[in-house]
């Protein structure tokens, strides 16, 4: 150690340090929640949710947070692991902007959120749904643009 830092020490009475460096927790901020890292076991995250103390994978433990801030649903990380590939087996479909998502693989069983609401049914019906209210609402802009 220089001179110059030895005199600062001095100064402002700091002592060297002989003890070695304590394990640091790593942390992670994810969508308002910590995150942190278990130092026993590196695979391992956890979070507090509204009280209650949640471990698992990253990924899963992140699952878990999306569900409390989009759904207001608590739901544990291994929910997620245990069913990870039942639901990539759910069928999605993109058009326009919008995902359709199809659950149970039925004709009938199609969704998406449209604009704050349920649409549910075939996918042909609400594509149709989404044409004619999309056209709707292009009519309803234009209107607005000439007054």
């Amino acid at each position: 150690m220089g001179k110059i830092s030895e005199a600062v020490q001095s100064l402002f009475g700091f002592k060297k340090s002989t003890s070695k460096k304590q394990n640091m927790v790593r942390t992670e901020f994810y969508r308002g929640h910590l995150l942190k890292r278990n130092p026993a076991h590196p695979d391992y995250w956890s979070v507090t949710i509204k009280g209650n103390s949640m471990v698992g994978k990253l990924e899963y433990v992140k699952k878990s947070v999306e569900q409390w801030c989009d759904h207001k649903v608590l739901v544990a990380p291994d929910y997620f692991e245990k069913n990870m590939q039942q639901l990539s087996e759910q069928l999605t479909f993109d058009y326009k902007e919008f995902k359709l998502k199809n659950d149970h693989g039925g004709d009938n069983g199609w969704y998406l959120t449209y604009r704050g609401r349920l649409m549910k049914g075939s996918k042909v019906k609400i594509i149709e749904a989404i044409d004619l209210l999309e056209k709707k609402r292009e009519e309803c802009g234009s209107k607005a643009d000439v007054t």
